[in-house]
């Protein structure tokens, strides 16, 4: 029986990875993480800190017949953007890729996933990206560990004989509590502390920023498709749900979602703003029998993350727009309505009581 292992298991794509492979009959699904799940109690969990080598040997020494690795795994700095440029972070987050492979030297892998972005084509550096960016713009002209993990995984696989596909998707939409980029818990949140203050459902962000999203159900699908096409071994691929997004334009069908008034733009600050709200969080998850009473144990970094994305009050001036025709053309082409992803996941985290309804 094939054995996958999910590392990162508890992100936005990892928790996706997980919903979907927990309940694909014939396949055994492990994920790694370091908190304790809410989810998929079938599968097998074992909590591990990569940045111990020996801790994640031992980890997954009963694990060593994995036959799938979905490399999820992020560690991010408390300055989000800063931690992106950041030496040390870099090291780290290839030190965790490295320790996982290792404890895994002599498994019978036949595929490992590697998660990008399009930090791959310099969106982070204040250069402009080629719009729309391709797998072949990708650029090596700075500190990057994306670069570094792609070649640690690539020389192992050259080495051991597994193949290996890299997805570069844009604002990843899920469920995940606690993370540094979820744009739907930071969403949720927002919209329901401005409705307890009795205030209408604003978009912090300029009125003309738009970009590209990708649900992670939909990367989920393509990291299984991939497993099984042979054209997406040794290859970057970008994903994307295949539409654009205005984020103005989301909030109208938010407003509805909340049953809030839409109120006009504004120019809020959420990461100085939003943690302030953190005594009136706790006394609506108090009221409401919500599962996570703590706002930043909810939000994470991500209220950073919505500064640098649906909440930026300065669009670039190319939106930052990547092309998924390679891999419509090597087989996967599914898609997915942004705005409705949005509100199937928003839906999720009521239904999951991490939202009130």
């Amino acid at each position: 029986m094939d054995k996958v292992l999910v590392v990162g298991a508890l992100g936005v794509v990892g928790r996706a990875a997980m919903e979907r492979f927990a309940a694909r009959p014939g396949l055994r699904a492990v994920g790694l993480a370091r908190r304790r799940p809410d989810f998929a109690p079938d599968a097998t969990w074992v909590s591990a800190d990569l940045r111990d080598a020996r801790a994640t040997r031992e980890a997954l020494a009963p694990h060593r017949d994995a036959t799938h690795l979905v490399y999820a795994a992020l560690n991010e700095q408390p300055d989000l953007l800063q931690g992106w440029r950041a030496s040390e972070n870099i090291e780290l987050n290839n030190r965790m890729l490295r320790h996982t492979l290792d404890a895994l030297e002599g498994a019978p892998l036949r595929h490992v996933t590697l998660l990008q972005g399009t930090k791959a084509y310099g969106v982070h550096t204040g250069r402009p990206m080629r719009v729309p960016a391709r797998e072949q713009d990708a650029v090596r002209d700075h500190a990057n560990f994306y670069f570094d993990q792609q070649d640690l995984v690539a020389e192992r696989a050259a080495r051991a004989g597994f193949g290996w596909t890299v997805f570069r998707p844009q604002i990843v939409l899920g469920v995940a509590t606690g993370s540094a980029m979820n744009p739907v818990a930071a969403i949720g949140a927002y919209a329901v502390l401005a409705r307890e203050r009795c205030q209408p459902l604003a978009c912090p962000a300029h009125p003309h920023l738009l970009t590209e999203c990708t649900d992670a159900r939909l990367i989920a699908k393509a990291i299984e498709w991939a497993w099984h096409e042979p054209r997406a071994h040794g290859e970057a691929f970008n994903i994307a749900n295949g539409d654009v997004v205005v984020w103005a334009s989301l909030f109208e069908r938010l407003a509805a979602f909340f049953e809030m008034p839409l109120g006009e733009a504004t120019g809020t600050r959420l990461r100085e703003e939003m943690p302030a709200q953190a005594a009136l969080w706790q006394r609506i998850a108090q009221r409401e029998g919500l599962r996570e009473r703590d706002l930043d144990a909810l939000i994470g970094l991500s209220w950073q993350y919505a500064e640098a994305t649906w909440a930026a009050r300065r669009p670039l001036a190319l939106p930052p727009l990547v092309s998924t025709v390679k891999l419509r053309q090597a087989g996967f082409g599914d898609c997915i309505d942004t705005e409705q992803c949005i509100v199937e996941h928003l839906q999720a985290m009521r239904d999951l009581r991490y939202l009130p309804g």
